[in-house]
């Protein structure tokens, strides 16, 4: 169940993130002639941003914050908030200047994939748009790991193709080919993951494992283990804001003033308080439940390995070494993807090369921690491919009584003027 005091606090954060937005649009926007007060349609553009920066931080913090959160438990939360929140900012204003005012680096854009938002083609945003945000912050209340990708993406993505008159079948092209680009980097992070903690660091994560049955102390460790798992997590952390922001901001029009992304940027630096604060919360025990990851050396390789595979895919190697060689592109460049699929791949491929490398664990175990984690994320893409087709379908039904209610309405209003004119000319 939804704590209250949870709800109490969110709705507080809403009102904050966005208040600079409102500002900046001078509490009044134009669109088709008319003029649309921020107390009607715009504050779903509003909610729908808020409920999306907190579930999707909230939801993938286990990929990017979870080690770090986990490993620097005894120290305070406010210090991890700062550093954290300062790389956001940094990262997220590198990319708005880079991208022409697109802090999502260009993830809507993607040619033949993209996703314009409702102001581009003459709409405005509905209450269905607030649906698959809302399901994940539900989600993560839950200790689910979701793709966020795919379930905020492929739910926005289907409307907006309701909107135009189009079916969900661009949705599901999306979802296709987010899924691939996903399935492809989860199996790369695998293979990462066994070959690394196996052949490489299997006797290093040996002694760690070792000194922790032991219960050493991390004060123990040499300050370069600190600094280096700092640089490793704030390296990582860029990396992934590059991938999901498009998550966030797909919920904002595509190009945005400079006061707007501040205090943008400034709600969501509160939403990252609360978060660490609450140590990431109940989602946390996907890191948790894996071998020495609360050791600050272990958090540290993790961190670094998985940065550099979302590297690998943020400078797009595979389609352009596709195109290099003349063959078709499996995905365009700056498609979006699942992080969270590659994040459970480079986990699930560490812990099968550590258990091979220490023999700490039976194989059953092994293989059920691996398939549970599989198995949640693999719901949560059917999630997403429910909303794809359900909201669109929903929306057509209201679109449709609305227009039944519109010609009762008008033919009300024929019959009595019908009758006017009668009475008049006996």
């Amino acid at each position: 169940m939804i704590h209250l005091k949870f709800i109490h606090k969110l709705l507080i954060v809403v009102f904050l993130s966005d208040l600079g937005f409102l500002i900046n649009f001078n509490l009044l926007l134009t669109h088709q002639n008319r003029y649309f007060f921020l107390i009607g349609m715009d504050w779903i553009m509003i909610i729908g941003f808020a409920l999306a920066a907190y579930a999707i931080v909230a939801n993938d913090s286990i990929q990017t914050l979870g080690t770090f959160i986990a490993s620097n438990s005894k120290r305070p939360w406010w210090a991890l908030w700062l550093w954290i929140s300062g790389l956001m900012c940094v990262t997220i204003i590198w990319g708005w200047i880079a991208n022409g005012g697109d802090p999502a680096f260009g993830r809507l854009s993607a040619v033949g994939k993209n996703i314009p938002h409702p102001y581009d083609y003459g709409s405005v945003l509905t209450w269905l748009f607030i649906i698959p945000p809302l399901s994940l912050v539900i989600l993560t209340r839950y200790g689910i790991p979701v793709s966020t990708s795919l379930l905020v993406l492929t739910g926005f993505k289907g409307l907006v193709a309701q909107q135009q008159g189009g079916t969900p079948e661009a949705a599901i092209d999306l979802f296709s080919k987010m899924m691939e680009k996903s399935m492809v980097g989860y199996g790369i992070a695998f293979v990462i993951g066994i070959l690394i903690f196996f052949l490489v660091l299997g006797a290093f994560e040996k002694r760690v494992y070792s000194e922790n049955q032991n219960t050493k102390d991390s004060n123990d460790l040499h300050p370069f283990w600190i600094i280096f798992q700092w640089l490793s997590t704030g390296f990582l952390w860029s990396m992934w804001l590059v991938q999901d922001l498009a998550n966030i901001f797909v919920y904002l029009p595509r190009n945005l003033s400079l006061t707007a992304l501040l205090i943008s940027l400034a709600g969501m630096v509160l939403l990252q308080g609360y978060i660490f604060r609450e140590r990431g919360g109940r989602i946390q025990n996907v890191v948790t439940s894996k071998t020495n990851t609360l050791d600050v050396r272990s958090a540290t390789f993790i961190d670094l390995f998985y940065g550099l595979v979302l590297l690998f895919f943020k400078v797009d190697y595979i389609p352009k070494l596709f195109s290099a060689f003349g063959m078709d592109v499996p995905w365009p460049e700056k498609m979006p993807m699942s992080t969270t699929w590659v994040f459970l791949g480079l986990l699930a491929g560490r812990e099968i090369g550590m258990a091979l490398y220490l023999r700490h664990k039976r194989k059953k175990e092994v293989s059920s921690i691996v398939f549970m984690d599989l198995l949640k994320v693999c719901g949560g893409s059917l999630i997403a491919v429910f909303l794809a087709f359900t909201l669109p379908l929903i929306a057509n039904k209201v679109v449709s009584s609305e227009t039944q209610d519109e010609q009762t309405a008008i033919t009300l209003k024929v019959d009595d003027i019908a009758e006017s004119e009668i009475f008049i000319s006996e």
